[in-house]
């Protein structure tokens, strides 16, 4: 294993760790573009390592998320069934799927999560109403300290957050990102969840949700040691990063990182697709 190669590979998982903990989407969102775009590798494995990167993601950044209580753990499970049955279905087709075919999806997933927290508009209610509807028990609360109040909140549409949450499965399954990259913005607009709950929730989801993908992918011998194990090591620390820096940041301010880096992402894999590349990519 080539040293510097493995030191690059661990830099650029921390940096997605980071992100991915901030932003509730696992670091795959990140991970795999950087990889074939920067480091000219197959998609296939990128998402075969994305995957297993995104599981430990997930274990790191939701231990800060869990203590400070931006994850709602009985939302997170509800929607869990509609992602992971999601999940296989997508992992099955990707081992299959062309490599433009992942490109372009992957980009319009990208660009449309980008454009989406653009234009959103933030509905974060300062605490419960009295005797609202909270039929399925999902009403939560935590203190933000970038603005130090206590944000309550209740989900609505929770039919319609199942039926996205399997669109966001077949993604993360196809793609190896956990799924956060749809289900975070889906949270945010849909169900109106703040976005720090929302990230928070996406967190402890996307790594159940990237088992399912893992085995898929690594039963097709789509997981390289060589990508899989310096990407964990960065992983690991980036994660610890990225869930704490959440709670100091603006929630607006979240949301704008977020849509920069994912419609540049976004946008070089499209054009990757059609064969034109970016200054400075592989």
């Amino acid at each position: 294993m080539d040293i510097v190669y493995s030191l690059e590979i661990g830099a650029v998982a921390a940096v997605a760790a980071i992100l991915g903990s901030m932003l509730g989407l696992g670091g795959g969102v990140f991970l795999v573009p950087i990889l074939t775009l920067f480091f000219g590798i197959d998609p296939k494995f990128a998402v075969g390592a994305s995957a297993v990167v995104v599981v430990t993601n997930s274990v790191v950044g939701s231990t800060n998320h869990l203590r400070i209580r931006f994850t709602n753990p009985r939302l997170a499970m509800l929607l869990q069934i509609a992602t992971a049955a999601g999940a296989i279905a997508g992992a099955l087709y990707g081992v299959l799927a062309d490599p433009r075919v992942i490109y372009i999806v992957f980009g319009a997933v990208l660009v449309y999560a980008a454009v989406s927290m653009v234009v959103r508009s933030e509905r974060q209610v300062t605490a419960t109403p009295p005797g609202a509807p909270d039929t399925l028990r999902l009403g939560a609360a935590f203190r933000d300290p970038a603005i130090r109040q206590e944000v309550g909140y209740i989900p609505i549409n929770v039919g319609w957050g199942m039926g996205v949450g399997v669109g966001a499965g077949v993604i993360s399954g196809m793609l190896g990102v956990g799924g956060g990259v749809v289900m975070v913005p889906a949270m945010n607009l849909l169900m109106r969840v703040p976005v720090k709950a929302a990230v928070g929730t996406s967190t402890f989801m996307v790594g159940m949700t990237s088992v399912a993908t893992a085995f898929v992918f690594y039963s097709r011998g789509f997981i390289d040691p060589t990508l899989v194990v310096p990407a964990i090591v960065g992983v690991f620390l980036g994660g610890q990063i990225g869930s704490r820096l959440t709670r100091r940041i603006k929630a607006q301010r979240l949301a704008l990182l977020f849509a920069i880096i994912l419609f540049y992402l976004g946008l070089s894999l499209l054009l990757r697709a059609f064969g034109i590349e970016m200054p400075g990519q592989s």
